[in-house]
Parts: C-alpha cells; structure tokens; sequence
C-alpha cells in the first residue's frame, strides 16, 4: 500500500491548505480568456481530464482541476465524507483562484451535481456550467451501494470488495481506450490509505444519492448550461439524462455516439467543443 507522501513526490501542482485538509490543486494557465475548473467524479482524481486539458489550453484557457478530498492527493482528512465537505472544499478552491471574472465549470459524474450546487450557492461565481454525464442518483437500484453504506461493515467491504472490483474495471476500461499508463496512476491513489474509507463514508452518507434537487435549483439562475452525454454510457443512462434534462431551464445538449462513463478521456475534443455553441473553444 502507498502511503500519501509518497504519491506526493514530485507532484506538479500546489497544495492548498484548507480548515479539512491539504487539497492538491492544478492551477494551468492565465485567465485573459476567461477561466475554466474542472471537477471530477466520484471515484477518479483530477488526471481524469488528462486528454481534455491540452484542448482547452490550447484555447488560451486558464485550466484549474484539484483533487476532493479522499482522492488522488489531497489529504484524506477524518471527517465525514458527505456532500458539504466536498462543496465546502470546491468554494475554498475557487476563492482562492482570485479570478478577474466569473468561470466556467465542467463537472463529470458526481462532479457534475457538485458544479450545480457551486452554482446555486454562488451564482454570480459561475457564467457557463458544463454537466458531463451527470450523476442522478447512484443509490437508487444498486445493491452493492447499500451494502458499501451499512455502519460498522461498510468500511471493511469496500476495502476487501468494492476497491479490488474497481480496479478491475479501471484496467478494463484505460486498456480498451489505449491509457494503459492510468492504470498504475489509479491502482496506486485507490491503494493509499484512506480512500477505500472515504469512498465507503459517501455512501453511508449517501453523497452519491439523489441530486435532483441541486439542478432543479438551477432554474433560479441566469447562466448557460451545457448537457454532454454519452449514448454507450452504462454508468449515467440515457433515461437518467433525460430525467435531469427535464430538471434544467433552457441548456444545450450534445449526445456522443458510442461514448461510455470515462467520455471526456475517449472524446476529448467532442467535450471541449461542446462549450459554446459555434464550436470556437474561445470562453
């Protein structure tokens, strides 16, 4: 098992120190062009947008992404893992970004219902909010789910069921897409201790349960709004997207054929161009 140094060692980015914990923060870029935060998912740390971020750079783009806590390598504080930690979290990170103007934000999966509610608590923060395949609620029809939230027993199971099955799905997944060198990335941060924990304290909390509300909510604000889906996509379905559609004010939507969960590493560029409307990348 990797200890958290270690992982550490020779990290690109900065550490930000926040009340919860050390966060890992990668900050690219100025914002003359306008600034974008990236906000990733449940189970994958910031490397999840690694073939996202050239296109956006190339753009011009300043480009944040960090690590939630728990995650990649930030710090794995002892605190329950519920939807405020991580909310509480992303706001200290985009306060500290001291941006001259607001940003946009792209959210995948769970990161997805937290650009939302970033959205909803400041809404003068946030000008365009990109919802890649985002989550509803991952505790409805899952057993495993309620099993992983049970008190006392969760914690062991994930850690003896839940990881070991995640890394099975991770090698499948990187090697179909040709990123066998994830593999190892992923392998190592699901192995530092704490992540196993924290993974099984958002579903006793149940951080990954129903965020319909949070974009229901959206419906107060004036922003644009983007919907990517992928049509392949058998975490996040097609129904659940539509049922979050339902939930928007006025939002453009793009549906990739073929693209499964992992789509802003499969289709990249499809992702990027899906920021505004002429397909110019200029935020």
């Amino acid at each position: 098992m990797s200890s958290l140094s270690e992982l550490r060692h020779g990290a690109a980015g900065r550490f930000l120190k926040l009340p919860s914990g050390l966060t890992y923060l990668v900050d690219e870029g100025q914002d003359q062009k306008g600034t974008i935060v990236l906000v990733h998912g449940a189970t994958v740390p910031h490397w999840e947008f690694d073939r996202l971020v050239p296109h956006l750079r190339a753009a011009g783009l300043r480009v944040v992404r960090f690590d939630l806590f728990g995650h990649g390598l930030s710090d794995r504080p002892a605190a329950e893992y519920n939807f405020d930690l991580f909310l509480q979290q992303a706001l200290s990170v985009l306060d500290s970004l001291h941006a001259t103007a607001p940003v946009t934000i792209l959210g995948h999966s769970f990161g997805a219902a937290l650009a939302a509610e970033i959205a909803n608590v400041r809404p003068t923060l946030v000008k365009r909010l990109v919802l890649v395949a985002p989550l509803l609620d991952f505790m409805v029809g899952s057993a495993w789910a309620k099993v992983f939230a049970l008190p006392r027993i969760g914690s062991p199971l994930m850690s003896w069921v839940g990881r070991p099955a995640l890394e099975r799905r991770r090698k499948r997944r990187y090697a179909a897409i040709g990123a066998e060198h994830l593999i190892p990335q992923f392998v190592a941060q699901a192995r530092a201790s704490g992540y196993a924990k924290a993974l099984a304290s958002m579903f006793a909390n149940r951080t990954l349960g129903d965020q319909s509300d949070r974009y229901r909510r959206l419906n107060s604000g004036k922003r644009e709004i983007v919907v990517v889906a992928g049509a392949a996509d058998r975490v996040i379905s097609l129904h659940d997207i539509a049922r979050i559609r339902d939930l928007l004010p006025s939002h453009r939507y793009l549906e990739i054929a073929d693209a499964e969960h992992n789509l802003q590493l499969t289709h990249a560029e499809h992702v990027a161009r899906a920021l505004v409307p002429s397909g110019s990348l200029a935020l």
